[in-house]
């Protein structure tokens, strides 16, 4: 995973740092979204929350991760799989086990809406929970 890492901000043209490759793997080694505190609690003050911060930040403004804001209002990041047969903009999060899933691009319909309207960014979260936590525990349907 660390080769992966190394990789990926080569690739990029970043810096490579150990705050860097850390925030990294913590999303290559899993498909969930996290937040600035989910990753503060994770990597348990090995880096500082700025350091955190601005690796975020970086990584979103190369495409390497995607922002989001969740439904109560938090921003979320998770890994850019760069998938073809993915807008790179459109996800599914499970409430209860974090799991993101990539949707398919929209329907060209729902761009067209738009008309002659400049679009900077199109970011699109749907929350609920998935098939596997339903069949876990059935009275969350």
């Amino acid at each position: 995973m660390t080769q992966e890492a190394i990789a990926i901000l080569k690739e990029n043209e970043l810096k490579i740092t150990q705050n860097r490759l850390d925030v990294l793997a913590i999303f290559l080694g899993s498909e969930k979204a996290f937040s600035l505190l989910d990753l503060e609690k994770i990597l348990d003050e090995k880096h500082d929350r700025s350091s955190i911060f601005r690796s975020l930040q970086t990584y979103t403004e190369k495409g390497i991760l995607e922002k989001f804001c969740n439904a109560s209002g938090t921003s979320i990041y998770v890994f850019n799989h760069h998938k073809p047969d993915c807008n790179g903009k459109s996800h599914f999060k499970c409430k209860d086990c974090d799991n993101v899933v990539s949707l398919p691009n929209l329907p060209i319909e729902y761009l067209q809406l738009l008309g002659k309207n400049k679009m900077e960014t199109m970011n699109l979260l749907i929350e609920g929970t998935c098939e596997n936590c339903q069949n876990k525990n059935p009275n969350t349907l």
